[in-house]
């Protein structure tokens, strides 16, 4: 598969490394010669300089030949213009445009049908419908969902004396008493997909999926409890709370509270969101937490453009009392280590959402759900088995995968859910949760039979 990734900014970066580490054959195009330079020394692939407008430059990057066409720059013009060129002048099958302004696309976005762009990707949106989903699962840490499952991926830290710790992996569930697969462990760095007879040691990180009470029990046998939030706090009137409360049904919005430093956005947001009670109030201004009895709300979101005030503030917030926060950083996603020095209940990256939004496209249209973990070293797919896949009728004790990846989850078409044994046989319309290292995953793409996008080269 041949990508030719347009922007050679943060998102850029990140998606052609994970490209590169799947042996996806990538290009990086940007205006900047400093940008570029940056590129080619921190990914190994080929990185030039040339215009997303020029059919010159675009053909000089290979786009001739190319199976993906990703824009990711910083204009949305630039975007929708050089992703219409890769479709309409070089018929590049897949093209995705990365769009912010909603002038082009509105609360509900448009489809497939500006342009003959195959995916229009709101960053945005995507964040918020991500921060949305990770308020109504009740603010578990790094518990990931679905699209078409209620299984969910819960990471859970290996301390001296828990359950967990110095036990082998296939007795686990037995001396928990619970239905889950451990689908991946890092351990000093290092990710992998395990083996039943592998040990896991204190300071080891594990995947787990499960079903959902399965996942309050696990979380339960290590001190931790989920809580659902009524009373929210919002800080920074952003587009991201903006959709947030769009996504939210208007009956809570009675229970939320936004809170802003500027007072035209606080105007326009209280005659949107009638029900909200909206604040002009500078956060870092301590009066506000006693004055407005912060200190008893259940969540406070910290979802300003600021990414160092999203963590002090999310980071404070449990300190004055608040019993949960969220931080979004939009410009250093290495503050996602921060979370748990800190405090800090969840930190979602902009950067992250955005490219796993990207690489569920890239994978084909059968993969609903794409999610990185431990740094993008193993990655879960969500994936649903069309007619005529080969593997229909196999049993999972059949299908090696070499201990690069394995089968997690199932979705049967009825909507019920399992944690598969080796005797399941899979049946036509399954929905999969399948972890792989992610150095692995071309092989296990192929192996299954991911997606429906295909090589040219092949």
């Amino acid at each position: 598969m041949k990508v030719v990734i347009l922007g050679a900014g943060r998102r850029g970066i990140r998606l052609a490394r994970h490209l590169v580490e799947e042996n996806k054959d990538v290009i990086i195009i940007d205006e900047d010669a400093e940008d570029v330079n940056t590129a080619m020394a921190k990914v190994d692939c080929l990185a030039i300089k040339g215009s997303g407008t020029s059919l010159e430059d675009l053909s000089d990057a290979g786009i001739d030949d190319a199976d993906a066409f990703v824009a990711l720059t910083g204009s949305d013009e630039t975007n929708l213009v050089s992703s219409g060129i890769a479709s309409s002048e070089f018929k590049v099958p897949l093209t995705i445009a990365s769009i912010r302004n909603l002038s082009y696309t509105g609360y509900s976005g448009i489809g497939n049908s500006m342009m003959g762009i195959t995916h229009i990707v709101n960053p945005t949106q995507e964040v918020a419908q991500y921060i949305y989903q990770d308020v109504e699962r009740g603010i578990y840490s790094d518990i990931i969902s679905f699209e078409n499952s209620s299984l969910l991926l819960y990471n859970v830290y290996v301390e001296k004396g828990s359950p967990y710790a110095d036990k082998i992996v296939k007795d686990l569930r037995k001396e928990l008493n619970a239905n889950f697969i451990i689908a991946a462990l890092s351990r000093d760095g290092e990710a992998l997909v395990p083996s039943g007879d592998t040990v896991v040691r204190p300071g080891d990180t594990l995947s787990l999926v499960a079903q959902e009470e399965s996942v309050k029990k696990l979380l339960s046998s290590v001190g931790r409890k989920s809580m659902r939030a009524k009373h929210i706090a919002i800080v920074g009137a952003s587009q991201v709370a903006d959709f947030l409360l769009r996504a939210i049904p208007k009956y809570q919005h009675k229970d939320i509270t936004l809170i802003d430093k500027d007072k035209d956005v606080c105007e326009h947001m209280a005659t949107v969101y009638p029900d909200v009670l909206v604040l002009n109030a500078d956060i870092t201004n301590e009066a506000v937490f006693e004055e407005e009895g912060l200190g008893a709300y259940d969540l406070m979101l910290c979802l300003t453009s600021n990414d160092e005030l999203n963590i002090i503030t999310a980071s404070y917030a449990k300190h004055f009392g608040i019993k949960n926060s969220l931080a979004l950083v939009s410009h250093n996603p290495n503050y996602i280590r921060m979370a748990d020095h800190l405090d800090i209940d969840n930190i979602i990256s902009t950067q992250d959402v955005t490219v796993d939004s990207l690489m569920r496209y890239m994978h084909g249209k059968n993969v609903s759900s794409t999610h990185s973990l431990f740094d993008g070293q193993i990655e879960a797919l969500e994936f649903t088995i069309a007619e005529g896949n080969p593997i229909i009728g196999r049993a999972l004790k059949d299908i090696d995968m070499r201990g690069k990846g394995i089968i997690a989850g199932v979705t049967k078409k009825d909507g019920s859910t399992l944690i598969p044994g080796g005797l399941y046989v899979i049946e036509h319309g399954d929905a999969l949760i399948t972890v792989i290292e992610r150095k692995s995953t071309d092989f296990i793409q192929r192996l299954l039979y991911v997606g429906s996008f295909v090589d040219k080269k092949d």
